[in-house]
């Protein structure tokens, strides 16, 4: 059974894309009055056991975690897993109809 899952990356939080058992498959920018504020990227899971690096800066410091991918949402389909980018935008507080915000498909692929 194929897995998909959803990472972010903002200003002060990135995930790393270049894991061998990661295959980024599509990344989305989205957009609030016109400037980016996160960028999203729908991943293919090729091993479970995988653990995925985040780096966060917090107040001055900067954090480095590794999370394993059994810890995160997995999609079954590609079509789920941008169901769910779909509703992380609007759980943000911005409505998919909101003038001001906007999800863009990406032509790259971010790696």
């Amino acid at each position: 059974m194929e897995k998909y899952i959803v990472l972010t990356n903002k200003d002060t939080f990135q995930t790393v894309l270049e894991n061998e058992g990661l295959e980024p498959v599509e990344t989305y920018h989205f957009y609030f009055f016109d400037k980016l504020k996160s960028k999203y990227t729908i991943a293919k899971v090729l091993d479970d056991s995988i653990k995925i690096q985040l780096f966060e800066e917090y107040e001055g410091k900067e954090y480095v975690n590794h999370i394993g991918v059994k810890f995160f949402e997995t999609f079954g389909t590609i079509e789920a897993a941008r169901e769910e980018l779909n509703e992380i935008v609007k759980a943000s507080g911005n409505s998919e109809d909101s003038q001001h915000s906007k999800l863009v498909k990406s032509e790259d692929v971010a790696v």
